[in-house]
């Protein structure tokens, strides 16, 4: 069995000063470029391998010249951290999602060139939902090659009024996890998820309110079906269950969410290192989970996303 988690970060200066160069706003990143800490957490977790990903630094800018440098610029540094620690670290790949023809051209190239796990994307796009059809190109190229996808919050999580004056606050406990259950939600009531079936869709934390919700969600479906919706309430639904969740935000609650959805047998793991970590997550894992569900999300990245090939 290969463990392996699906969600991690790294972020360096180096990127952020080059995101900051090229979208003319603030990216004061600063991961640090030693991977010593990290790679003993996994060690202390058992997890042989981690996925890295940009997240909710996304290079989602109006201007297709910069968004296509930093998407390029973001892989190729990725490329890198890979290549130096090739038996433990792999990535998904950033594209410059506004700009759909150039979005697809990235995600080929990092595929196919750079050998990565999937694609990471934000929960919408320059404040465009995913599910909007000038963003199908992507969407068919990478159902086309039954690509992982892997969505992240925190692009647009400012949801509510009063967020932003606490932004690093409310926005990532309330904003994110609203985010990430509208964004899948519209995915499924447009009809994305079931157009594109091949795509193995990866969402952060749980779903974000998503599980949470599900049953008022179902409710709200069934209503709608009994007076005339125009949507199809089971296709939404069966839409939904086709998702696959990493458990970096586990606790008691969603945990029982996982469970009253029947989605435990849907759970990778994911730690959002370094915010997070692997121990951690493995620790919540082994205190809400049977030892045989936790073998199987410890394992479940691996076959979802694929061996890696050398």
């Amino acid at each position: 069995m290969v463990a392996l988690d699906v969600h991690a970060h790294h972020l360096p200066a180096v990127l952020g000063e080059r995101f900051t160069a090229l979208s003319g706003r603030p990216y004061p990143l600063r991961h640090s470029e030693d991977q010593s800490r990290r790679l003993a957490d996994l060690d202390r977790a058992g997890v042989d391998q981690q996925i890295l990903g940009l997240g909710a630094v996304q290079p989602y800018w109006s201007d297709a010249r910069a968004a296509i440098d930093g998407a390029r610029f973001a892989n190729d540094l990725y490329a890198r951290t890979v290549a130096a620690h090739a038996d433990r670290f792999r990535a998904f790949g950033a594209v410059p999602l506004p700009h759909p023809d150039a979005a697809v051209e990235e995600a080929i190239r990092c595929l196919d060139d750079l050998g990565f796990a999937g694609i990471g994307l934000g929960c919408s796009a320059d404040g465009v939902p995913l599910d909007d059809p000038r963003f199908d190109p992507f969407w068919a190229e990478m159902d086309a090659r039954s690509a992982v996808v892997y969505l992240h919050p925190g692009v647009a999580n400012s949801l509510g009024v009063g967020v932003l004056e606490y932004p690093m606050l409310l926005g990532p406990v309330f904003g994110s996890p609203a985010e990430q259950a509208i964004a899948v939600t519209r995915l499924a009531l447009t009809g994305a998820l079931t157009r594109f079936p091949r795509i193995r869709v990866l969402v952060c934390g749980m779903g974000g309110n998503l599980l949470v919700a599900r049953a008022k969600l179902a409710e709200s479906l069934e209503r709608g079906a009994a007076h005339g919706s125009q949507f199809d309430a089971p296709a939404v639904l069966a839409a939904l269950d086709s998702l696959w969740f990493d458990t970096s935000s586990i606790d008691p609650v969603l945990t029982l969410a996982a469970r009253q959805a029947d989605a435990v047998d849907r759970l990778v793991f994911g730690s959002d290192t370094p915010w997070g970590s692997a121990t951690r997550v493995v620790t919540a894992m082994r205190e809400l989970l049977a030892p045989d569900e936790v073998d199987a999300v410890l394992a479940r990245g691996a076959d979802l996303v694929g061996k890696k090939v050398s």
